[in-house]
Order: C-alpha cells, then sequence, then structure tokens
C-alpha cells in the first residue's frame, strides 16, 4: 500500500511539474521536387530533382513574476538534397545542411532582450514577403542570414515597434587596431508598422566584412503590404552599398497573393541590379496552393527565369 502511495505521489509530482512548465516543440516538413532548364547549349538541365525541408522548433517560458518573463530557443533547420542547379546528367546532392538558432532572453514591459544565435533582424522582418520556396528571396538579405548577437525589440504602441541588434566576431586586438571593432561588428536596425490590412517594414544593417575592410558594406530594405479583402499587393526594395568602389547591388521584389476559400495564387515578379558589368537575373514566378487541412498544403509552380533557367515545382507542407 505504501509503495503503490509513493508511485502514485511521484506521478502526481513530475505531472504537475510538466504542466507548470511552459515548453512547446512546434516545426515542420516540406518536400518538393523541382526541375530546371537548360541554360546553355549542351547542358541538359536537372530532371527532377528532391528537396527537403525539415524545422524543428523547441520553445520555452518561465514567469519570474513582476511581469517578467524568461524564454529560451533552440531551432534546427535542415535541409536535404538542395541541388536544384542546371548542371548536366549530374547526381543529386545531398547537402545536409543544419541551420542552428540558439537564443534566450528577458521580455517584459521594457521590451525584449535577447542574445544568442538568431535570424537577423532584416530578414525576419521581410520574411514572409519572400516566402517561395527560395524564389522570390534577395540574396542581399539572405547571405547575411543568422549572427550570433545582442538585440532589443522596443515594445508595440499603436502598431509601431523597433528593433536594434548587435553582433561580434570576437577580432582579435592588434598594435594597428587597439580596440578591434568595438564591442559590435554589425548593427542590424529594424522599423516597423503594422496596423490592420497595412504593414510597412524598413530595415538597415551595417556589415563589416573584415577589419579595416573596403569590402564592408551596407543592406537597406523597406517593404510594404496592404490587404484589400482576399487579395494582398507586397513589394519590396532591396539596396547593397559597397564601402569601396565595388557596383552597388538592388533587388525589387512585387508579389500579389489571392485567397480564395483553401485555394490561393501567388504570382511574383523579382527584378535585380547586378551594377556595372554585372548579369540581371530577373525572374516571374506563379503558384497555386491547396490546404488540405489547416496545417497541411500541396502546391504546384513555374518559374520564368531571365538567364534561361526556367523551374517547375511542386511539393507538399505539414506543420506541427
Amino acid at each position: 500500500m505504501f509503495k503503490k502511495t509513493l508511485i502514485a505521489a511521484a506521478v502526481a509530482t513530475l505531472a504537475s511539474s510538466v504542466a507548470m512548465a511552459d515548453v512547446s516543440v512546434s516545426g515542420q516538413v516540406k518536400t518538393y521536387f523541382v526541375t530546371t532548364d537548360a541554360t546553355s547549349a549542351g547542358n541538359d538541365g536537372k530532371d527532377w530533382a528532391p528537396v527537403t525541408d525539415t524545422a524543428i522548433d523547441f520553445k520555452a517560458s518561465e514567469d519570474l513574476g513582476n511581469g517578467l518573463t524568461a524564454f529560451a530557443q533552440i531551432t534546427i533547420d535542415t535541409d536535404v538534397d538542395t541541388d536544384t542547379t542546371a548542371t548536366a546528367d549530374t547526381a543529386v546532392a545531398s547537402t545536409g545542411t543544419i541551420e542552428k538558432d540558439s537564443k534566450l532572453g528577458l521580455k517584459g514591459g521594457f521590451g525584449t532582450l535577447v542574445m544568442g544565435r538568431m535570424e537577423t533582424l532584416s530578414e525576419g522582418a521581410v520574411s514572409s514577403m519572400m516566402d517561395d520556396g527560395g524564389a522570390l528571396e534577395s540574396p542581399l538579405i539572405t547571405g547575411f542570414a543568422r549572427y550570433d548577437a545582442i538585440a532589443y525589440v522596443s515594445p508595440t504602441v499603436n502598431g509601431l515597434h523597433a528593433a536594434i541588434a548587435g553582433t561580434t566576431n570576437g577580432d582579435a586586438i592588434t598594435t594597428t587596431d587597439k580596440d578591434g571593432d568595438g564591442m559590435f561588428q554589425h548593427i542590424d536596425f529594424v522599423v516597423a508598422y503594422d496596423n490592420g490590412p497595412l504593414s510597412v517594414k524598413v530595415a538597415r544593417a551595417d556589415i563589416d566584412a573584415a577589419d579595416n575592410s573596403t569590402a564592408n558594406y551596407d543592406v537597406t530594405t523597406i517593404a510594404a503590404s496592404y490587404k484589400i479583402g482576399a487579395l494582398k499587393v507586397s513589394a519590396m526594395n532591396v539596396e547593397k552599398d559597397f564601402d569601396d568602389t565595388t557596383a552597388d547591388l538592388g533587388d525589387d521584389i512585387y508579389r500579389l497573393d489571392y485567397t480564395m476559400g483553401n485555394n490561393s495564387i501567388l504570382l511574383g515578379h523579382r527584378s535585380h541590379d547586378a551594377g556595372t558589368g554585372g548579369t540581371s537575373n530577373d525572374l516571374t514566378s506563379l503558384k497555386l496552393t491547396h490546404k488540405l487541412s489547416a496545417r497541411t498544403a500541396a502546391w504546384v509552380g513555374v518559374r520564368d527565369v531571365e538567364s534561361g533557367a526556367d523551374q517547375t515545382h511542386f511539393g507538399m507542407i505539414h506543420k506541427f
């Protein structure tokens, strides 16, 4: 009898501890196939290449009292079989790229303070505009997709908030650079306004590629979207300005999203300015998506690429 009581008490204590702990696990599994047309004479392009993107997100939080909450997040994002380039009759590469986020922070009436490895503020602010299996992404932003940083996010007031992040790579202090680059080597700043159907984001990233390097650059992003019933109209401009004489780069992205019940249509266009002497690579994307449930969807799409490497793709995604 005593043993049964002890076991019951232990189970009750464990259940109570689990119930008190605010821990969640979520993620997604996305798999699709893409074929790429030939880009030059003698190039057979790529047959149906598989791409699998699996993400698992662990979140935990603790109420510290007095309106203060501690939180932690670990994200594991794995891209498998990501070789979709138009190469001639070569095997599909299984790269198994793993991107990890690990951050810890405090939030309260003052806003949110977070540190660790995380998605850049610039990309996070406009990621929803670039969601098309990579076709509408701006490499000018995704080129510095993650960093180890300390970030602060202000409270939201009437739909308006700001965020700033700083990161350092621990550069050495030398006789010619006695204080390294200071505490922060990269600075990322975002101002966002979200109110009803209107959303406006302005981001600026100051990237120091190396100590005293003329290859340092700034990336400025301006994005806006407006929803009218079932139609959402979005536009984004990205400018990459180098400190030296390297030609500046730019991307303009436009998209229309229209929802009809469980079906949605995306029509997007990316115009790329490759600078003086560069080769632009504009593309237009059309994607049809059908929601099988609240968490599962299937899609088919085509991309018309100026370089000639046109693509057709189809796939499914399940979120949990």
